[in-house]
């Protein structure tokens, strides 16, 4: 099998130049951090990591149907149902009738749980909140515009499908 310089097959990418670079060592530890800080809050309360996504979601974008938390989770009704049916168990959410439509629900986060959640992450954001705040102008452009081609490339790798919105640098 043939190796790269790196001393890798061409299909590993610990042959990259990514791998041996400081800002690529920097995204893979954000990334291990990130899915640390969602286990933690996972565990807190007590669900797992789907389930955490539709808290997320619906913190986020607020309530909606079982329907549009399903499509947003990409999972199917059915799917969405038990997810619902989880976290309604749980404590975490509510069933709300909708008032022009009593037909219809919406799933609503629970007032402690979102508590619960922003007590989690509230030290994170502050920390956050004051670095991002606290940048010149010109370092922040080059950030932002960095940050949305390594948005595209995350897209791009979860949906292959979905186009890049071209975050370039001019």
């Amino acid at each position: 099998m043939p190796t790269s310089s790196s001393g890798f097959p061409p299909e590993d990418p610990r042959g990259l130049m990514l791998a041996g670079d400081r800002i690529g060592q920097q995204l893979q530890t954000l990334s291990l951090l990130t899915r640390r800080i969602e286990a933690r809050l996972g565990d807190s309360l007590g669900v797992n990591s789907t389930d955490l996504s539709a808290m997320e979601q619906l913190i986020t974008s607020g309530p909606m149907s079982p329907t549009d938390l399903a499509s947003r989770l990409k999972v199917t009704t059915a799917a969405g149902t038990y997810i619902v049916d989880r976290l309604e168990r749980a404590g975490h959410v509510a069933r709300e009738k909708q008032s022009d439509d009593r037909r219809k629900v919406r799933v609503v986060p629970a007032p402690e749980s979102v508590a619960r959640v922003f007590q989690h992450l509230t030290p994170m954001l502050t920390g956050l909140d004051a670095l991002v705040a606290g940048l010149p102008a010109a370092d922040r452009a080059v950030i932002e515009q960095f940050l949305g081609r390594v948005i595209d490339v995350y897209r791009a790798a979860a949906d292959p499908a979905a186009a890049p919105s071209s975050h370039g640098l001019d």
